[in-house]
């Protein structure tokens, strides 16, 4: 069974740059309670919904959204750390995270086989 909640809170957490520390301060639950949250094994109440979603600065409604890939935050942190070295790649990067998910994943992807047809010339 899918852990469709714990795995959008986890998103929509990293998506947000916060913590599970953070998410608990803001919402007044314990660390503990969330990160059990995001792996599944807990259970949780409307109640805690509704302070994680405020905590978060997000309806509800996108706790509960079943989207078709978990990568992009994965993706997300590795370009981050390009973005102090190369200023450039700013505007790139600004514009992945306009991007639905389902978009960027597809540009990764290109990216990925531009890498390969590139170093296969090498």
């Amino acid at each position: 069974m899918k852990n469709i909640v714990g795995e959008n809170i986890r998103r929509l957490r990293l998506k947000a740059g916060l913590t599970q520390e953070e998410v608990a301060l803001r919402s007044g639950l314990s660390q503990g309670y969330i990160n059990q949250l995001e792996s599944g094994k807990r259970r949780f109440t409307q109640k805690t919904l509704e302070l994680i979603a405020d905590a978060l600065s997000v309806p509800m409604v996108e706790l509960f959204k079943e989207e078709v890939t978990r990568q992009v935050p994965v993706v997300t942190m590795e370009v981050k750390r390009y973005t102090t070295r190369h200023p450039s790649k700013k505007e790139f990067l600004s514009l992945l995270n306009e991007l639905p998910e389902h978009i960027v994943e597809h540009y990764l992807l290109l990216l990925k086989m531009e890498r390969k047809v590139s170093r296969e010339r090498l």
